[in-house]
């Protein structure tokens, strides 16, 4: 009774988070390549993480609703399926934390008074470190492609880990790789960037032009966004990998330990769905070019081009018309 509970309200909040994940990455992909925001190598690791998002959210979140709202499991259809439907998504699962621990040694390096760490800030070594994340998360995950198996229990098939020692292994591999050390990183490099921030300011620095001083500006703006998103992605893996815990110590069989199981995947997808509304209300650079994607621009057919503009504190519109055959006089 209580796992028909948890499903039913699992089934109703991943469609919303289907709808709201596809939506919000999708206009994440739009922003970080605008201009403005493209310009730092950490929006590289940002891009390949909503990029990542989508793929979770096709995969796993689709895959998930399917089975547990729908009884439409693929996974059972076949020993390959079950295979290829585990190992990528949790492989597209944990690209997304390595993605944003990245995002944070990016920012360390950025805010480090050595010059050798700053260098590492360029977008050659983030285009490098991104595929070198894809490639170990491809190897890490390889034996879920080998143990992951079509197993009778009952009077059903489900596709899980194969039972006995690699069962073991397996909760013990995913609550170490996936739960506490990227959580760990992210939590000790957003430290070390706050007290590299916390000497920037101590110092005495001089009159810098527009330039530096916009640039500067942005990364202010990056590491909020990136620290509220480093928040939630902590928040939200915490409940699963306590409950993780409590299953070495109790019955997993139990229909309670089955409704929290259900309950607690719930978070574990809220950083998968929600970054663009995080980045949305954490910074403002990050409004400003939402707003400008949402400009209307008509060319005229006597070649004159109407660009209807709002402008950033929303208190007036200003219409710019610009032509490019004169008028003459009436």
């Amino acid at each position: 009774m209580l796992v028909d509970i948890a499903l039913q309200i699992l089934r109703v909040v991943l469609i919303v988070f289907i709808i709201l994940g596809i939506i919000g990455n999708g206009l994440n992909l739009f922003i970080f390549t605008r201009r403005t925001l493209s310009r730092s190598s950490c929006t590289l690791y940002l891009i390949a993480a909503s990029i990542d998002n989508i793929l979770v959210i096709c995969i796993s979140l689709l895959t998930r609703l399917l089975a547990n709202g729908f009884s439409l499991d693929v996974a059972k259809t076949s020993d390959v399926m079950c295979k290829l439907r585990f190992y990528f998504g949790y492989v597209f699962f944990a690209l997304s934390p390595y993605f944003y621990t990245l995002a944070c040694f990016d920012r360390y390096c950025s805010s480090s008074a050595s010059a050798t760490r700053r260098s590492l800030c360029n977008k050659k070594v983030a285009k490098r470190l991104i595929i070198g994340a894809i490639i170990l998360a491809c190897i890490l995950y390889f034996h879920m492609a080998i143990f992951y198996e079509i197993i009778r229990t009952g009077s059903s098939f489900t596709c899980n880990a194969r039972p006995g020692p690699y069962e073991l292994f397996y909760r013990i591999f995913y609550l170490v790789i996936y739960c506490i050390l990227p959580s760990f990183c992210m939590t000790v490099l957003c430290a070390l960037t706050l007290n590299n921030i916390r000497q920037q300011s101590r110092r005495i620095q001089p009159v810098l032009g527009t330039g530096k001083d916009g640039s500067r500006r942005l990364d202010r703006h990056l590491i909020r966004m990136l620290f509220a998103q480093i928040i939630t992605q902590v928040l939200s893996i915490l409940p699963f990998a306590i409950l993780n815990l409590v299953g070495f110590l109790t019955d997993r069989r139990t229909d309670l330990f089955g409704f929290f199981n259900q309950i607690f995947t719930i978070p574990l997808f809220v950083s998968y769905v929600t970054s663009f509304y995080i980045f949305t209300m954490s910074s403002r650079i990050y409004r400003q070019e939402l707003l400008r994607l949402f400009w209307f621009r008509k060319v005229g057919d006597d070649g004159r081009e109407f660009s209807l503009r709002t402008l950033t504190n929303g208190r007036s519109i200003q219409t710019r018309i610009k032509g490019t055959v004169s008028e003459s006089a009436t």
